[in-house]
C-alpha cells in the first residue's frame, strides 16, 4: 500500500517538473514567434512598397493578392484588412481594425508602428507613401533586431528556469 503511495507520489512530482519545463519552452517559444512576425512583417512592407511604386494596382487588389501569399502566411491582419476593404470599408480604418484585431504575436509597440502604414498609404503621392512605409520599416527593423536579441539573450534562460523551477518545487514537496 506504502509503495502504491510512493509511485503516486513521485508521478506527481515528475508532472509537476514537467508543466514547469513545458511553462519555460512556451515563454522561449513565444519569443521566437515574435521575431518570425516581425521578419514576415518586414516582408510584406518590402513588398507592399514595390507592388505600390511599380504597379498601379489598387489597394483591394493587392491586399487580395497578400492574403493568398504563402510567404506571409502567419500575418492575419493582411486576410483580415481584405475582407474590409471588400465591404468597402476606407483603407485607413480598414488597416489600423485589422492590426489591432489580429492575432500576430506583434506587441503595442510593433502594432503602434505598423498601424501608420494605414496613414500613409493611398493618402498621398507615391513618393510620400515609399518614403512612409521606409519610415516603418526602419523602425520595425530595430524592433526586429532587439527582438531577436531579446530571443537569444532569454530563450535558454526561461527553458532552464522552468526545468530548474520545477525540480525546486518537487524537492521541497519531496
Amino acid at each position: 500500500m506504502n509503495g502504491g503511495i510512493e509511485m503516486v507520489k513521485m508521478l506527481g512530482l515528475g508532472l509537476i517538473i514537467l508543466f514547469c519545463t513545458l511553462c519555460g519552452m512556451a515563454r522561449a517559444s513565444s519569443l521566437k514567434s515574435r521575431t518570425q512576425a516581425l521578419k514576415k512583417t518586414l516582408l510584406f512592407l518590402h513588398l507592399l512598397s514595390e507592388r505600390l511604386s511599380y504597379t498601379l494596382s489598387p489597394l483591394d487588389d493587392i491586399f487580395m493578392s497578400f492574403s493568398a501569399d504563402p510567404l506571409l502566411e502567419g500575418l492575419d491582419f493582411i486576410a483580415l484588412c481584405d475582407r474590409k476593404l471588400a465591404e468597402h470599408i476606407p483603407f485607413p480604418q480598414a488597416f489600423h481594425e485589422s492590426v489591432e484585431c489580429c492575432h500576430c504575436p506583434l506587441d503595442k509597440r510593433d502594432r503602434s508602428l505598423l498601424e501608420e502604414v494605414g496613414d500613409v498609404v493611398g493618402a498621398s503621392s507615391t513618393a510620400n507613401q515609399m518614403e512612409g512605409i521606409a519610415l516603418v520599416r526602419a523602425n520595425l527593423t530595430e524592433q526586429a533586431r532587439a527582438a531577436e536579441e531579446d530571443m537569444n539573450r532569454r530563450a535558454r534562460l526561461y527553458t532552464s528556469l522552468g526545468v530548474l523551477s520545477g525540480t525546486a518545487i518537487a524537492i521541497m514537496l519531496i
